[in-house]
């Protein structure tokens, strides 16, 4: 299986020395300059000599004790970005982690889990990880300016969400032959109200081709910490569970369709159902609107408002209020409930579907080239989806969207050429979440899975 050199895991006393040895020329430094300086030299000087040698070290302790882990997980750039994480959540979350199993394992292996909240990453690094594990993650945060170089520094693969990509299998097929484990979130992006979306992209076959064991996790807890609706982090309850593992022997002896069923099986979870979570804190409503975009009891189009815990139908009149379970007090009970009786409405109408909006386009160059901005339209029916400006117009058959990423109350993204767009609606923001949703429900359709997210996990 390890068909490429492993390089060395760097030791305890590397990641010291790489610290200390700067830390302590700095503070030498620092005296020896005092003592020699002239007194009236400005106060700042000696400080500002004292940081050349004292960075020199850390580049030689660096290139010494760490060579041979650029761009993979052993790497400091890896450390330090998971460093920054660890200070920016803290201790803002209480995480219980079942993984026994996993510390029986010797990499590499496999690792999916369902995505619930967007620090999903953080949670699963906390794990006991034989070795450090490489994340397969959206390719828009590979190629940006500065992330660009810290994820390629730092062992990160990227993918193209729900487009054709050559590149990440190769990723993870090279990562895997060094040794290193690989995280992956099969749904491809946040779960929306709680439930783990479907799995659009199979990856049984490359599962099967990898020869590594596959570890499948459920995250449960997260979604109402930080659902991708809500700006704010809430405390949360939050538990990783190693739900199974499946050996290379295993996974020969699955089909896709069975292999596909176990992982579905295993990574489903619904937010609603995790009893014992408690939100106190106000605001838990607050976004809600970009998700919830329709109302359930009157039907009418971006009427909602989130407002503290309640959300209200600017046209009925009609509130309902989040508990600190975050459950409705009244019908239709969830999050979860609330946006069935919005698919509902929408699947009602799904034959007749003709959406239309202008949009400013923000247009991310292939493979991190620059940036541009334009307006133009989008459009989407039954058949196809198509984008119109003053330099492009193309059509894509909806039968090539599996998915359609969004963001709540902003905007919602595809590929085109290898181009990441991304289409802010310039009226009714809300709408957003509208596409994504008929693009869920023309999927549903043509797989004969209609209802699925109203059932659970079919």
């Amino acid at each position: 299986m390890k068909d490429e050199k492993m390089p060395p895991r760097p030791r305890r006393g590397a990641w010291i020395a790489l610290f200390a040895a700067p830390a302590a020329i700095l503070l030498l430094s620092y005296i020896f300059l005092k003592a020699i300086l002239p007194p009236r030299q400005p106060a700042s000087l000696a400080p500002a000599l004292a940081v050349l040698p004292a960075a020199l070290s850390f580049v030689v302790v660096r290139r010494v004790c760490f060579r041979g882990t650029e761009g993979t997980p052993d790497s400091t750039t890896y450390a330090l970005i998971f460093f920054i994480v660890r200070l920016w959540l803290g201790r803002r979350q209480r995480v219980e982690i079942d993984d026994a199993a996993l510390r029986e394992l010797e990499p590499p292996y496999i690792l999916l889990a369902n995505h619930e909240s967007f620090e999903d990453f953080y949670y699963i690094s906390r794990m006991a990880h034989p070795r450090r594990p490489s994340f397969l993650v959206n390719e828009y945060y590979c190629t940006r300016p500065i992330l660009k170089g810290m994820a390629r520094r730092g062992g990160i693969l990227s993918k193209k969400l729900f487009t054709p990509d050559m590149a990440a299998p190769l990723g993870i097929l090279r990562t895997i032959r060094r040794g290193y484990p690989v995280v992956i979130f099969p749904e491809g992006r946040l779960s929306p109200d709680g439930r783990s979306n479907p799995i659009v992209e199979s990856g049984a076959a490359l599962y099967r081709r990898l020869k590594a064991p596959l570890v499948l996790v459920r995250i449960d807890g997260a979604y109402y910490a930080h659902p991708k609706w809500r700006k704010k982090t809430f405390p949360s309850d939050i538990r990783l569970t190693v739900r199974r593992v499946l050996t290379p022997e295993e996974l020969a002896s699955l089909s896709d369709a069975q292999l596909d069923e176990i992982i579905r099986g295993e990574l489903y979870n619904d937010a609603a159902l995790h009893e014992s979570g408690r939100y106190p804190r106000k605001g838990k409503a607050l976004g809600l609107e970009g998700l919830l975009y329709r109302c359930a009891d009157c039907g009418a189009l971006y009427r909602t408002e989130g407002a503290g815990d309640e959300l209200r139908c600017r046209a009925c009149g009609k509130s309902h209020r989040l508990d600190e379970r975050y459950r409705f007090t009244d019908a239709p009970g969830t999050i979860g409930g609330y946006y069935d009786a919005i698919r509902r409405m929408e699947a009602e109408e799904l034959d007749t579907l003709s959406l239309h909006t202008a949009v400013r386009t923000k247009i991310f160059g292939a493979d991190g080239g620059p940036v541009r901005w334009e307006t133009g339209e989008c459009t989407l029916d039954t058949t196809v989806f198509r984008y119109r400006s003053e330099t492009e117009d193309f059509s894509i058959p909806v039968e090539k969207l599996p998915a359609l990423a969004f963001s709540c109350g902003e905007e919602f993204e595809l590929y085109h050429e290898k181009e990441l767009h991304y289409f802010y609606p310039a009226e009714e923001p809300q709408q957003a979440a509208r596409w994504a949703l008929a693009v869920d429900l023309l999927a549903e359709r043509r797989s004969g899975r209609e209802g699925e997210r109203a059932d659970g996990n079919s």
